[in-house]
């Protein structure tokens, strides 16, 4: 987050500007108009405010000395499930599997995450039709991490694509 000073009027040019926060730390700015303050995953949804003690302006002048302004640090990304399914013939499978490398393509700085659910040879079968088709397409593999979910609560084979943004979580199968 980024906190800025701004002192109109008159003609002081030795201010100082000495800063404090609330909650996370000041990266840099301290001393200057403007400061960078870093925040953690664990601060997420909530607020940090920013006091300024403006030194060095007139005697004379009956201007404030200091000001505050609080701001709301952003929700962590979350992961976006783009796609679940069940049994489903294999070129259907392929069918979703394009819309979810178009989904990963307009969102270069994600990454694909596929859960497969089901029994050993199910989810095994499953991952094969996967791996050919992300070779067929020439889709970066890297781009694409495979697990495996155990059981699915309906006892078939079940496939989750999600689509995971920078610094969120991958979601738990």
């Amino acid at each position: 987050m980024t906190f800025t000073a701004t002192v109109t009027g008159g003609t002081a040019s030795n201010l100082t500007y000495n800063w404090t926060v609330t909650a996370g730390t000041i990266e840099s700015g301290q001393g200057t108009p403007s400061i960078t303050v870093r925040t953690t995953r664990a601060m997420a949804n909530t607020s940090v405010t920013a006091t300024v003690d403006v030194g060095g302006q007139d005697p004379a002048c009956d201007c404030p000395r200091t000001d505050s302004e609080t701001g709301g640090v952003a929700p962590n990304p979350q992961p976006v499930l783009i796609d679940e399914f069940g049994k489903l013939p294999n070129d259907d499978i392929r069918g979703r599997l394009d819309l979810f490398f178009a989904e990963l393509s307009n969102n270069p700085n994600n990454q694909g995450y596929i859960i497969n659910y089901g029994d050993d040879r199910d989810v095994a079968a499953r991952e094969r039709l996967i791996t050919n088709h992300i070779a067929f397409r020439n889709f970066d593999r890297s781009r694409i991490t495979l697990v495996r979910g155990g059981t699915h609560e309906s006892g078939e084979v079940y496939t989750k694509f999600y689509r995971i943004p920078p610094g969120a979580e991958n979601p738990a199968p």
